[in-house]
């Protein structure tokens, strides 16, 4: 069984964590942790009236509030009313992880508690001098705390810069779900990143998401491709000076557009399927096509010409308009007799014959439209 995570975007991902479980947050300092614990506990308490405890070593409790007030998360209302406590174990490191974790299973008790964190069980496990000691710590606490108690918790673990494992190596053998937090920098660009290297109980198709602190933590769950309802007729964007629009405002805003003459290398990720690709490239077709301009293609391996020709006309071309402007370079073997106009089928094995009927239908594409020509070609298919 699972229990909501009040993450924003992760029940999209998993369908939830482990109810009653054991869940171990980890990851390098500043990579979410509290702030992804801390939503848990608030959405366990305003959505589904679970009560929650937050015990913390790494922290006070005015500061707990304030930073988490920062995020639309008023904690210490929620204590007045009964259904929150926070719990400074800063005071009691001295005294050993015992006298923290009886504190911590009293307080669970007394309250009814159904939600905890531990922030940071990197810092109770200092009270131990032996790794076998922590060992025998795990299993009490999850058998006294998780299990009897019904209370699902969060352990959340400090992952030292420059360090890969978790721990002492064993706690995820416990755990019944594990998260690790990572940010990341990808060509310049700040990037937070989850995996969810684990979560007993359900498969898991996508392990690595990522998500931002902006107003919360929210996780972007993976692209979900929708398909309007009906075609409407798109209005071509203003191309850029000395250039032409890509057919996204976003897109142009980034990079400008496409330089007039230029030659564009779309790279694309052995994970990106087909449709999803076709995204990008759809509204720079869609762009050139509404303002008279034709296009020719000769798709990539895995593409048909009816995907491209369906894709044309959900951006408002008519049938009489995508025969007009639009011309399908396809192999021969591909091609049946009831091909549309702008289909032409090519001997693919004859590059130098292929290369001259692209010319040729360039040539005349541009002579019949008096304007400059999209062209598109798949590399892996003539490669």
């Amino acid at each position: 069984m699972f229990t909501p995570s009040g993450i924003q975007g992760l029940e999209e991902v998993i369908p939830g964590l482990p109810k009653q479980g054991l869940i171990i947050v980890a990851g390098n300092p500043g990579t979410g942790k509290t702030i992804f614990s801390a939503s848990f506990i608030h959405s366990g308490i305003v959505n589904y009236g679970e009560k929650g405890v937050y015990a913390s070593l790494a922290e006070d409790k005015e500061t707990f509030y304030q930073n988490m007030r920062e995020l639309g998360y008023d904690f210490e209302s929620l204590e007045k009313q009964g259904m929150f406590k926070f719990l400074n174990f800063v005071t009691l490191l001295e005294e050993g992880a015992s006298s923290i974790v009886n504190e911590v299973i009293n307080v669970v008790e007394e309250m009814g508690a159904k939600r905890l964190v531990i922030d940071s069980f990197s810092a109770v496990a200092q009270g131990f001098r032996d790794p076998r000691e922590i060992r025998v710590f795990l299993h009490t606490f999850l058998s006294k705390i998780v299990k009897s108690l019904g209370c699902t918790t969060i352990l959340i673990e400090e992952i030292p810069f420059g360090k890969e494992e978790i721990g002492y190596g064993f706690e995820e053998f416990v755990a019944d779900a594990l998260l690790i937090f990572k940010s990341i920098s990808i060509e310049g660009k700040f990037l937070r990143e989850m995996r969810i290297a684990k979560l007993r109980g359900a498969a898991v198709y996508n392990p690595e998401v990522c998500f931002t602190l902006h107003r919360g933590f929210k996780v972007t769950p993976p692209f979900k491709l929708i398909k309007p309802k009906e075609a409407r007729r798109f209005k071509p964007l203003p191309d850029p000076p000395n250039g032409y629009s890509t057919g996204s405002p976003d897109l142009d805003e980034a990079i400008g557009g496409y330089p007039k003459g230029s030659t564009i290398l779309l790279e694309i990720d052995p994970r990106i399927q087909n449709p999803h690709y076709r995204l990008v490239v759809g509204p720079t077709v869609a762009n050139f096509l509404l303002k008279g301009r034709p296009v020719i293609l000769i798709p990539s391996a895995g593409a048909t010409w009816e995907e491209f020709v369906n894709d044309v006309k959900v951006f408002g071309m008519s049938e009489g308009e995508v025969n007009q402007l639009v011309r399908i370079m396809v192999a021969k073997e591909r091609v049946d007799e009831q091909k549309p106009p702008c289909v032409i089928p090519y001997e693919p094995t004859n590059l130098e014959e292929s290369h001259s009927l692209f010319l040729e239908i360039e040539e005349e594409l541009m002579r019949k439209s008096g304007k400059p020509a999209l062209k598109i070609v798949g590399i892996d298919t003539v490669a």
